[in-house]
């Protein structure tokens, strides 16, 4: 489980009602807004902590203080009290920034300005006062929650409402520095005399970080050195992968069932997806470096180099690439909430931006596919693989695309594009997919 989702657990439906009380609105802005608040704040906290910050990180998080403690109590204070503390909260964690988080919540929960700006302000000091009680919980200082966040800056940037991760500077973030204390060494301890390197700046809890790096490094060396006795070379992989390709060319598969599985064994065989679990277990995959897409309706997105946005786009625009069977798109952002067909909040980016694509090639049309690992009984996967397909459709005709324009279809653990032997392959093969139809 992510940090995200963990401060998401403590947050009790009474905390909600009450809050929508407070700030007028109802409890699905409220929940929208701590969907968008929670990885705003992890942000803002992780880039006070890398400029060095650490004192007023100290402060702003030092209300709750025993695990017991409530801080929906918080909420007890009458309103001018507790917009005050958020404001202030804000303005110290965002600083210039802060219009552009108050934008991004009035954006994502359809929210006025004003309106956004006040729940986001009595937002605040529930999120900070729920992530105290976590470290107290937990054990955590300071620094061990900026290396927390900083483990999980991925599943951060995914959950943010679109453009607030590049207002942010997230990507930029290094690992935070943090003081390390002086160790006093009595004058009686002999110290051999050794070829001595600087250790690496790193957080406290990163003490895991040189821990897997430097055997990486060795593995990586090692694998490069055999690689080049064997005489591996991309000559003979993409012979390999031509070879392939040619095989599954000619199946001539005529059917979406038997496509995907021809798709499925090609992308399995092939290739490996650059990636990592986050703590929920979802496949965070690694998307490349962001760059600006504008559509022919004037419609400018950010989006990354590997993301299914501009694979889309750029099959759609290729006119030598004809509409088939076996052309499928994988989300890369797209994520359900476990044994169930309910999206996760940080799904919303992505549904956005196919939608802003459907938009701008009114021809064009989509099939969703779905798709489970192979745990739990087949029937119970293939029928919320089905369920997850049309609600990933279900929220695109929310979003504005013309239903006639989308189907859906759940295929359940059929056609794998990873192993299910290991946790990672089985995140990859709960996905959904993407194909289009007409362009």
């Amino acid at each position: 489980m992510n940090l995200i989702e963990m401060i998401k657990n403590e947050i009790g439906s009474d905390a909600i009602s009450s809050l929508s009380q407070k700030a007028g609105v109802t409890e699905d802005q409220v929940q929208t807004g701590f969907s968008a608040g929670i990885p705003a704040i992890l942000a803002g906290i992780l880039k006070n902590g890398a400029s060095g910050d650490t004192g007023f990180l100290g402060n702003i998080l030092s209300g709750v203080t025993g695990s017991g403690s409530n801080p929906a109590d918080l909420l007890n204070d009458d309103q001018d009290s507790l917009l005050e503390k958020g404001k202030s909260l804000l303005g110290g964690l965002f600083g210039g920034d802060t219009g552009a988080v108050t934008d991004a919540v009035s954006s994502s929960s359809g929210l006025s300005g004003a309106k956004a700006t006040g729940l986001l302000a009595m937002i605040v000091p529930l999120i900070t006062g729920y992530i105290s009680k976590l470290m107290a919980s937990k054990g955590w200082n300071i620094s061990d929650l900026l290396g927390k966040i900083f483990e999980s800056k991925s599943a951060i940037a995914a959950a943010l409402p679109s453009g607030l991760s590049d207002s942010l500077g997230l990507a930029s973030i290094n690992i935070p520095k943090v003081d390390i204390p002086k160790v006093e060494i009595p004058a009686d301890v002999k110290i051999p005399k050794t070829n001595y390197v600087t250790p690496m700046e790193q957080p406290k809890a990163g003490g895991s970080f040189l821990k897997w790096l430097i055997p990486l490094l060795v593995i990586l060396l090692g694998a490069w050195w055999i690689m080049g006795k064997s005489g591996c070379n991309k000559t003979e992989m993409t012979t390999v992968t031509d070879s392939l390709s040619a095989n599954i060319d000619s199946a001539g598969a005529t059917m979406d069932s038997a496509a995907g599985a021809v798709k499925a064994g090609a992308d399995a065989a092939v290739s490996t997806v650059a990636g990592k679990l986050n703590e929920a277990g979802d496949f965070v995959k690694d998307l490349g470096a962001k760059i600006s897409k504008k559509l022919p309706d004037g419609t400018e997105l950010s989006i990354a180099e590997n993301s299914v946005e501009n694979s889309l786009i750029s099959f759609i625009e290729d006119k030598n690439k004809p509409v088939d069977k076996t052309t499928w798109f994988t989300f890369d952002r797209l994520y359900f909430e476990t044994g169930k067909s309910t999206l996760k909040a940080e799904s919303q980016e992505q549904l956005k931006n196919i939608a802003a694509i459907l938009k701008a090639y009114p021809n064009v049309q989509l099939k969703m596919g779905g798709y489970t690992d192979n745990i739990g009984d087949a029937a119970v996967n293939q029928k919320i693989s089905n369920e997850r397909a049309n609600t990933a459709m279900q929220a695109l005709i929310k979003l504005g695309v013309d239903a006639k324009r989308l189907s859906a279809e759940g295929y359940g653990q059929d056609h794998p594009i990873a192993s299910n032997d290991t946790p990672e392959g089985r995140a990859q093969n709960r996905r959904i997919d993407v194909r289009v139809t007409q362009k």
